[in-house]
């Protein structure tokens, strides 16, 4: 692989730290942000099919009753997202109408789909890419298009020249973040995680940087380089004395992390004389809350100090655990002149409309989002909820946006919102529909890393 950019010698400037604001921001609620709900247009299973094999759940015969859910899981195949939300449309909601049997299978039903769906959600992507002297933006739009990752170009706004690049590489089957370090390095390029966008900025990459190729190790769409090896000796304190190691953990754009912790329990560390070293503090919680907006963070693992006669770490091995929306849905409600609740149900989410109502010159929409799993903590982990989008749609299908927000209730696993439109005076409710995205499940995924000969300072 190779690559043409001009080295112009400047290097970005500082950039303030991001604030995450907890307030209304039509452009947080915006339906023009990248984050886009799965679509399917795969034919809808045989209702009649499904209908029987669901009677078929409460036969006497324990076999027909398995043979039923079986053929029913089979009517979903885990790579077929389109298959999937058919028959979780098709299927019904277990009720106490039914007979307990049916309840089980159909709930366990539900749960092994969106489980399917959201293991496909946070997997890795591939790439698969032949260029030769192709240009760095239709590099960069293919990569986007293969795995819905958007990666942008901020040379200019770092006061970088962004002179013409042409990039030739190869790649079969590679896994995102291999794959985008392969380019990058390919472009003398780097990524610059922290915009506050839904995007991957690229910029020009600082002079005598190492190749990213040689500097992290891959585990699904998370990608762990080591930063910085730090060893303090406190000479008031000696007990106080130790060894930071610090990691960056980053993730496919397209995923969302709420927050990312490192099991301390699974974390092994053995120097080069092969003698363990420990955390310095073993209650430590060693975790990050993820900032909207950023595609990186960094995670901190202090240790106790190793003897001087230590050369290296032999490994530093471990598994982290990090809290991830799952697959994004989109939910639509009509008839928004009764004056009745609306619900809607999808994966592990329960989204209610509970009123619509004008107050002065805004149409207030109280809704409220329950989410099965309490792994969601929305009472300490809510910024993945501010980033759902709402807007209402008007008769010809034009997009409002809504004109800010408030929480106006919340538990660890439900949280109540009221969004406000601004309409015409003379505006007919009833000739709009409100369409809200969010995640349909919160997920955790295992991140597994090793990282090996690391020179001690």
């Amino acid at each position: 692989m190779r690559g043409t950019c001009r080295d112009t010698g400047i290097q970005p400037g500082p950039t303030p730290g991001l604030l995450f604001l907890f307030v209304c921001l039509a452009t947080i609620a915006s339906a023009g942000q990248p984050l886009q709900a799965e679509e399917s247009t795969e034919p809808q299973p045989n209702k009649k099919q499904v209908q029987q094999l669901v009677r078929q759940l409460a036969d006497a015969d324990g076999q027909l009753r398995d043979q039923a859910e079986q053929k029913l899981l089979a009517l979903a195949p885990a790579d077929d997202i389109g298959a999937c939300d058919a028959l979780l449309a098709e299927l019904p909601q277990p009720d106490e109408q039914m007979p307990a049997e049916a309840q089980l299978r159909l709930t366990r039903i539900r749960q092994q789909i969106e489980t399917r769906l959201a293991d496909r959600a946070v997997a890795a992507t591939k790439i698969t890419l032949s260029a030769s002297n192709m240009e760095l933006a239709q590099l960069l739009a293919e990569v986007e298009r293969q795995t819905g990752n958007r990666l942008v170009d901020h040379r200019e706004q770092f006061g970088q020249p962004a002179e013409p690049c042409e990039v030739t590489l190869e790649l079969a089957e590679q896994s995102f973040w291999p794959a985008l370090d392969q380019l990058l390095d390919a472009a003398q390029l780097d990524p610059y995680p922290y915009s506050g966008e839904d995007t991957l900025a690229v910029v020009q990459r600082e002079a005598g940087a190492a190749p990213r190729t040689e500097a992290a190790v891959y585990s699904g769409p998370f990608r762990i380089e080591l930063q910085e090896v730090i060893a303090q000796h406190n000479l008031r304190q000696p007990t106080r004395s130790g060894l930071k190691v610090e990691l960056q953990i980053a993730w496919e754009p397209r995923l969302r992390p709420i927050a990312i912790t490192l099991l301390s329990e699974t974390l092994a560390v053995k120097g080069s004389d092969g003698s363990p070293l420990e955390l310095a503090n073993t209650q430590a919680v060693l975790a990050v809350e993820v900032q909207p907006g950023n595609h990186a963070t960094e995670l901190t693992i202090p240790l106790t100090r190793p003897a001087r006669s230590m050369a290296s770490i032999a490994t530093l091995a471990g598994t982290l655990s990090a809290l991830v929306p799952g697959r994004v849905i989109e939910l639509k409600f009509d008839n928004l002149g009764a004056p009745v609740l609306m619900q809607q149900q999808r994966g592990g989410v329960t989204v209610s409309l509970e009123q619509v109502r004008k107050i002065h010159d805004l149409w207030e929409f109280r809704m409220r989002l329950k989410v099965d799993s309490e792994e969601a903590g929305l009472e300490s982990h809510r910024g993945w909820v501010y980033q759902n989008l709402s807007y209402l749609l008007d008769s010809q299908g034009e997009v409002l946006d809504n004109a800010g927000f408030e929480t106006v209730m919340q538990s660890q696993t439900e949280v109540g919102l009221a969004y406000f439109f601004e309409l015409p005076e003379d505006a007919d409710i009833g000739d709009y529909t409100w369409v809200y995205r969010t995640p349909a499940s919160i997920v955790r995924v295992p991140v597994d890393f090793e990282l090996t000969e690391i020179p001690l300072p």
